[in-house]
């Protein structure tokens, strides 16, 4: 009973600060004059709000572009945190008791004290009329902070965000009580991309509350995603950090408040008590060579672009966080991935494969992962929803690879719907020459005579690769790798997927001939280049005689057989 009045009262103090806090009156940018001063808010340590002092020096910009505030800083405040610093942005600035707008831009290398503010107005705009609002600034606040990854993990995941211009540095966990840090203009937001065992997001300011729980904050995007759906946490604050270019804010995401859903050019913009779409996310590593065994579990946020690299790092650091070590190996991972699609209905994907590298055998792990992920998020027939990836791999220092060095027939003929004993040699890396043999079923209706048969790796895109240096020219090469991949619906994708050799399995199939380099110089048009398309296709999927022998090492290589076929 003490606990449910304590969180009545605490209930009843956040509706009361944030009915007063909607009540704030704005100021326009029309009103404000160079010499103005006021204040604004933030925190810089813990969750306790404190003050800086604010000059207006002039609004630049215009009503169709939009406008900025120019303003300069002060104040014991900004000297021990180094100038206005990434994860201010978003601090409320208030004028003659009004609220003009949010810290948002500054210029590299320029006096940390000076930065430009977006006005209140505009991001007010981010419920009714979210336009963009292009800016020539360097925004004040978007690197990325992460727990729970190895430097060497940060290092992938910076790969992997490369493209969306994003950055990441580790920083501490959050530990403590965060039950009682609320959002309220000044305070500390966290944007979260990732939760759980893991965590990955940015820090910035709330700049605007009102008494139906909307949050503004930022007073710039943070990826700039329109309409949105990320984690909105409170944030606890280590420290302010000056820095030769930007001072920056190290804290700790905090407790899931609610939900990031406009994140535009003016600023961020969410709900408390918001739900946002998640993606489930389970990886377990066991090192065959310590017997070392560790898990991540952590849960992604829907966004189409992100989640794959999100996962791929997640699992990336898994391995080789597991491993504790640089360097090649052998690997074998094997995962599922439940999901639905609007027009597909339910998907399932799943996979067990081997792979090696002499380098980095963590980095060729996930790939397939990462590719299955985009496939489902990025695909452009149908809207996806994943409902949860689950990853089992084990990871070794061994390169357990062993080349094809040969086959033979044990038998000179073979009936119709007869068994073919194979034997094929195998050379295993710096190791001594194997034998392993396997059986093949001719098919009932087999024609007599010759049948030509090729034992090849269940690499099968590196197999068909090697196939095609023999046929392809320089000029005709863009349009074979187009050919290759072209698939007609969404389906093919996912059955291809499904149903593709593993690296460590033998493939034994039946060869009517490869495409040769003139058939591909006729293809052009019409049904010859249909006609070879789909002999590529053939080709890399085998032919409905293909039978597959499982290996506990990967294979590589092909070699040819030819055989007599009798009469049963």
């Amino acid at each position: 009973m003490k606990f449910t009045k304590s969180f009545f009262l605490t209930v009843c103090f956040c509706l009361i600060a944030q009915l007063a806090l909607a009540a704030t009156p704005t100021i326009a940018v029309e009103e404000l004059r160079p010499g103005m001063t006021g204040y604004a808010k933030t925190v810089i340590e813990g969750a306790k709000i404190e003050t800086f002092d604010v000059e207006i020096l002039g609004v630049t910009g215009s009503e169709t572009m939009g406008h900025s505030i120019l303003i300069k800083a002060s104040g014991p405040l900004l000297q021990k945190s180094g100038g206005i610093a990434q994860g201010m942005s978003g601090s409320p600035v208030y004028i003659d008791g009004r609220l003009a707008g949010a810290v948002a831009y500054g210029k590299a290398f320029s006096d940390p004290n000076y930065c430009f503010l977006t006005p209140i107005n505009e991001m007010l705009q981010l419920f009714d009329n979210p336009d963009p609002r292009p800016s020539v600034f360097l925004p004040k606040g978007t690197p990325l902070m992460v727990s729970g990854f190895t430097q060497e993990g940060v290092d992938y995941l910076n790969e992997q965000l490369a493209p969306f211009k994003l950055t990441a540095y580790g920083a501490p966990a959050g530990q403590g009580d965060f039950s009682y840090v609320q959002l309220e203009p000044g305070s500390s937001i966290g944007v979260e991309l990732m939760k759980g065992d893991i965590t990955l997001g940015a820090i910035g300011t709330v700049t605007w509350t009102d008494e139906q729980g909307r949050i503004l904050a930022f007073g710039h995007p943070f990826l700039q995603r329109g309409s949105s759906d990320y984690f909105m946490t409170n944030a606890w604050i280590f420290a302010s950090v000056p820095n030769m270019q930007s001072a920056f804010k190290v804290g700790a995401l905090g407790n899931v408040l609610g939900n990031i859903n406009q994140d535009r050019s003016s600023g961020i913009a969410g709900q408390i008590g918001g739900n946002s779409k998640i993606i489930p996310v389970f990886i377990s590593v066991t090192d065959k060579n310590t017997g070392e065994h560790k898990s991540a579990s952590v849960q992604v946020v829907t966004n189409e672009d992100l989640a794959p690299a999100l996962i791929d790092s997640v699992c990336y650091n898994t391995l080789a966080k597991t491993a504790d070590r640089k360097g090649g190996g052998t690997s074998r991972m094997s995962f599922t991935i439940s999901a639905r699609g609007e027009k597909q209905g339910e998907i399932h994907l799943k996979r067990d494969n081997m792979f090696s590298s002499t380098t980095d055998i963590a980095k060729v792990t996930d790939g397939e992962l990462q590719y299955a992920c985009k496939m489902l998020l990025n695909n452009r027939f149908d809207n996806v929803t994943i409902f949860d990836v689950n990853v089992d791999a084990e990871i070794s220092s061994a390169y357990e690879v062993a080349e094809i060095v040969s086959a033979s027939a044990l038998k000179k003929s073979v009936p119709q719907g007869g068994t073919l004993p194979i034997e094929i040699t195998f050379k295993p890396y710096r190791s001594q020459n194997i034998t392993r043999k396997i059986n093949f079923k001719v098919p009932d209706k087999q024609a007599e005579g010759p049948m030509n048969l090729i034992v090849r790796s269940g690499n099968s895109v590196g197999w068909l690769k090697t196939a095609l240096e023999n046929m392809k020219t320089k000029e005709k090469e863009p349009q074979q790798e187009q050919l290759l991949t072209q698939k007609k619906t969404f389906k093919n994708f996912i059955d291809e997927f499904n149903e593709a050799d593993s690296n460590n399995a033998l493939v034994v199939d039946i060869m009517s001939g490869l495409p040769t380099k003139a058939a591909a110089n006729e293809a052009e048009a019409g049904q010859e280049a249909k006609t070879f398309v789909q002999g590529l296709r053939n080709l890399l999927k085998g032919s409905k005689y293909k039978q597959t022998y499982p290996m506990d090492f990967i294979s590589t290589g092909e070699v040819n057989l030819k055989v007599n076929v009798t009469s049963k």
